[in-house]
């Protein structure tokens, strides 16, 4: 999460150095998410190339470090977003064509919704 969260910022910040506008938008899918503000609860399958297992080797104090420097940027980037040309965009290749508030708001939903399946499963595992 923390790894995704880093690469959405990377992306609103590319978005911000942008000098060329895109015109083309999101996907159906990425419009229906945008709209509803949030991933649906469903199990999203992510291509092979993409499902990459996480390293299960860092300390909690390592990860605490990197889940705070997020934070950080979040803070760093939340006043900075609405003032970037909202048709300089990176291409999701899910959701299609993001600006960089867009790709900002995808770091909460991909946060929320792994909360989710976190409770889910912890729901799951009082239940049995």
């Amino acid at each position: 999460m923390i790894l995704v969260a880093r690469e959405y910022l990377d992306n609103a910040e590319t978005c911000a150095a942008s000098k060329e506008e895109q015109k083309l938008g999101k996907t159906e899918f990425g419009e229906h998410l945008y709209k509803i503000g949030d991933f649906p609860p469903i199990k999203i399958k992510l291509p092979d190339e993409l499902n990459i297992p996480p390293s299960n080797s860092d300390s909690k104090e390592d990860l605490t470090n990197r889940l705070d420097l997020v934070m950080q940027r979040l803070r760093q980037w939340e006043s900075k977003v609405d003032t970037i040309n909202l048709n300089y965009k990176i291409k999701h290749e899910g959701f299609g064509w993001l600006n960089a508030r867009e790709w900002f708001d995808l770091v909460g939903m991909h946060f929320r919704h792994h909360l989710r399946q976190k409770c889910e499963l912890e729901q799951k595992f009082l239940n049995a």
